[in-house]
């Protein structure tokens, strides 16, 4: 094999690596799933409300940070810059959890929330507190799927696989470590489980 083959080659897992990143991206997945869930419960609405809440607000505080250059890029992989940002996802979760709670929305999206905001502050623990730049791309996938397994049908059980290949994607690109991967998994899968079993 040539050095060209091994240079195209690499940049193809890369490109594959990035792909990988920017489909297993939180703001993304939470968007996705939202609307899923809402819709499989018969409340689309409040689907696209949570997707707003758990998704469009953090990429959008993402964006102005970027704008204000107080974060570098938008997976955020300073960690220093994730603080902040953090601190505003946590508000923005908890502000659509109580209005989803006093509207009376129906439990599977309130469940989901809270469970997304649980495996959220247990993150920021981590993160904030211990200074260890946990994976919040294989939290959220492990942590979604599981919650829809448990809300609608095993077989979303399947969603683990884009957690695998999302953690390959984080390690490939030097953005985590297979340790920051791992835990930032099983941290996001046991946490939002437990926590929507006992909220629902």
């Amino acid at each position: 094999m040539t050095d060209t083959d091994v240079g195209a080659r690499r940049s193809t897992v890369d490109l594959v690596a990035r792909v990988l990143t920017e489909v297993g991206a939180p703001w993304v997945i939470n968007i996705v799933t939202s609307v899923i869930l809402g819709a499989a419960v018969g409340a689309l609405g409040w689907g696209v409300f949570v997707a707003v809440c758990a998704g469009v607000i953090p990429m959008g505080a993402i964006l102005l940070g970027m704008r204000r250059s107080r974060i570098g890029d938008h997976h955020v992989t300073t960690l220093d810059e994730r603080h902040a940002l953090i601190v505003v996802i946590l508000l923005a979760t908890t502000g659509g959890l109580v209005t989803l709670v006093v509207a009376d929305a129906p439990q599977e999206m309130v469940g989901f929330t809270a469970a997304g905001l649980i495996t959220l502050v247990a993150a920021a623990v981590v993160t904030s507190i211990f200074r260890w730049k946990i994976s919040f791309h294989t939290g959220v996938a492990a942590g979604v799927s599981v919650v829809l397994a448990l809300a609608l049908s095993p077989w979303w059980l399947a969603g683990l696989v884009l957690t695998v290949l999302s953690g390959w994607s984080r390690v490939h690109l030097d953005h985590h470590t297979i340790g920051q991967v791992t835990v930032g998994a099983v941290l996001g899968a046991i946490t939002a489980g437990v926590s929507y079993v006992l909220i629902v």
